[in-house]
């Protein structure tokens, strides 16, 4: 392979040589090519102030990083081997060294040199500085159960006067167990500095990668992360962020980061000037042994109303109704639900009998997880141990419950389902059984012949004669779409109706019974058809006690009557036909 060196370039390294120690980094292991850390990063960023190196640093170490070193280590008298070991690591860090170029200078041997007019690496700008703070986008966490991109600390430049660069941080890190101070090593194995999602510097951690100050007491250790080359612009602000990869851990580490020293943070003007900042300010965590969470079993928040189901008898049944949803919420760590246990419940409110579904499934949001038949005490398990069904560390997730019912289900059947007993395993394997749980859907009513309603309007009207309140009109204007057969709009259509006091909750005075009023000339509901229903209300005065009373409407119950059939009252699933308004009535 052919090699190539800019003639320029060579002439400067005979003519530059920059100290490490100036860039404020120390290299302290061997580099060759192949490599990938934070020490080529650092190399990289060394020879391209010094003129050696003009791509962009990358952290790796390639066959163009090879050419830039053994151009330095010409320029210092050094073996042209490309390799940096102990010789040239001593240049690295001593103080700047200049060597005189010979007359007739010469091309390495092995490098082919071409001319080009050489170009300044010096700065253009005025003078400026940048204002320092810790930024609020990372705060004290007591609960880190992670080891992976653990965000620890933050800190927010702002430039002013001029662009400036970010060029170092000396990062303080206290870590104690049982109040006992060790080395941070023993934690950390890898520090990572980001601007936004972008790896500004990787440095992996080992026993000899922090210092240790001996002259303060308690002793501190910090590690300086130099050659960050973050540029800010005039005006705006960047912000850097630092987190932690740490090794698997026998208990829990109390870690305290901050800014080392008064000159911790170093940054660069548009004149090439240098300036130092330091933060007192710092972020405690509290890194956990995995293992523990607590995972707590509850209604969910979303409502589900008593429903109306029709039943198939000539073909499926009910296939996969909606019954009930719970939620669990994990605290401390993260569990993983092994199995839910559910209990199916039937009335004879309706019927002189009922019947159970024949399955019930379990879901996670919209994705079924598993499905079971309901045994014939009517519970049912969810084996849920291969499915890997997690809840996240303080977040909830929301389960939801559907049932089948089979074709011969009895007319009349009302049903419920309830979670009584779920099973979770911790992170570190040990499972916990939460019993006694009382999770419960309402009641559905399912039939051949059922009525579906639909809220059009729902309102109470206070009625007044003569500046004098006389009473309350309630209204309440539904549709109705029978599905299964034919509902009769004549016989038996009536609805409780009743006002109910909102500042208190309670009753009003009694409910009463009214009946439907429909389009002119209505006599049936068809099946599959929507039509529109009406009750209206009057509450008179001696319902309302002394003083201003604030009412809402409410439906207690409808009564309907399938055209084959009995009548039905149903008494649940009306809490969407409220009322949408409140009515004040004073006496």
């Amino acid at each position: 392979m052919k090699k190539t060196i800019s003639a320029a370039i060579f002439a400067l390294a005979l003519t530059v040589s920059v100290s490490a120690s100036a860039q404020g980094f120390m290299f302290n292991k061997n580099l060759s090519v192949g490599m990938r850390n934070a020490d080529v990063t650092a190399l990289q960023n060394y020879l391209a102030g010094a003129g050696f190196f003009s791509a962009s640093a990358t952290g790796y170490f390639g066959s163009v990083t090879k050419a830039a070193v053994v151009a330095f280590q010409l320029a210092n008298n050094l073996p042209g081997t490309g390799f940096v070991g102990v010789l040239t690591r001593g240049v690295l860090n001593s103080a700047p060294v200049a060597t005189t170029p010979s007359t007739g200078t010469t091309c390495p041997a092995g490098f082919t040199c071409t001319a080009t007019t050489p170009t300044s690496p010096t700065l253009v700008g005025s003078e400026g500085f940048a204002e320092v703070r810790v930024s609020p986008v990372v705060t004290n966490n007591p609960n880190v159960q992670t080891n992976v991109d653990v965000p620890v600390y933050a800190v927010e430049f702002k430039a002013k006067q001029s662009d400036i660069m970010v060029e170092r941080i000396n990062l303080l890190v206290g870590v104690t167990q049982s109040s006992a101070a060790e080395n941070p090593a023993t934690l950390i194995n890898k520090v990572t500095v980001k601007d936004g999602s972008t790896v500004i510097a990787s440095v992996p951690v080992n026993s000899s990668s922090f210092s240790k100050d001996t002259s303060v007491v308690p002793n501190q250790y910090y590690l300086q992360i130099a050659g960050l080359g973050v540029k800010v612009s005039k005006d705006s602000l960047k912000t850097l962020t630092v987190t932690f990869d740490t090794n698997s851990i026998d208990s829990d580490r109390v870690v305290t980061v901050g800014v080392y020293g008064q000159s911790g943070i170093r940054t660069v003007d548009g004149r090439g000037i240098s300036s130092y900042n330091s933060l007192s300010d710092t972020r405690v965590h509290t890194f956990k042994k995995p293992g523990t969470s607590t995972a707590t079993i509850k209604a969910d928040g979303t409502t589900i109303y008593s429903t109306n189901y029709r039943i198939n008898a000539t073909g499926n049944g009910a296939e996969k109704v909606l019954t009930s949803t719970f939620a669990v919420k994990s605290e401390t760590g993260r569990s993983k639900i092994n199995s839910v246990k559910v209990t199916v419940s039937t009335s004879t409110t309706y019927t002189a009998s009922a019947t159970s579904p024949s399955n019930l499934y379990l879901y996670d949001g919209s994705t079924l997880i598993d499905a079971r038949s309901v045994a014939s005490n009517g519970t049912v398990t969810f084996d849920l141990n291969n499915y890997n069904v997690y809840v996240e560390t303080d977040t909830t997730k929301t389960f939801t419950i559907r049932a089948d019912f089979p074709s011969n289900t009895v007319s009349g059947t009302t049903v419920s389902t309830a979670v009584t007993e779920v099973t979770y395993e911790k992170p570190n394997g040990s499972t916990v059984t939460a019993s006694g749980l009382s999770i419960a859907g309402p009641y559905h009513y399912l039939s051949t012949i059922v009525p579906k309603f639909s809220k059009v309007s729902s309102t109470v009207t206070t009625v007044n004669n003569n500046d004098v309140n006389t009473s309350v009109l309630a209204e309440v204007k539904l549709n109705l779409m029978a599905e299964g057969g034919d509902i009769s709009a004549t016989t038996s259509l009536s609805a409780v109706i009743g006002l109910r006091n909102i500042q208190t909750g309670n009753l009003v005075g009694a409910t009463t019974s009214v009946n439907a009023l429909t389009e002119s000339g209505l006599t049936v509901f068809s099946d599959g058809a929507s039509k529109w229903v009406q009750f209206s209300a009057t509450f008179a005065s001696t319902t309302f006690s002394s003083g201003t009373t604030n009412v809402k409407a409410f439906v207690e119950s409808v009564t309907f009557k399938p055209v084959t059939g009995s009548p039905v009252t149903l008494t649940a699933g009306f809490n969407l036909l409220d009322s949408d308004n409140t009515a004040s009535f004073s006496k």
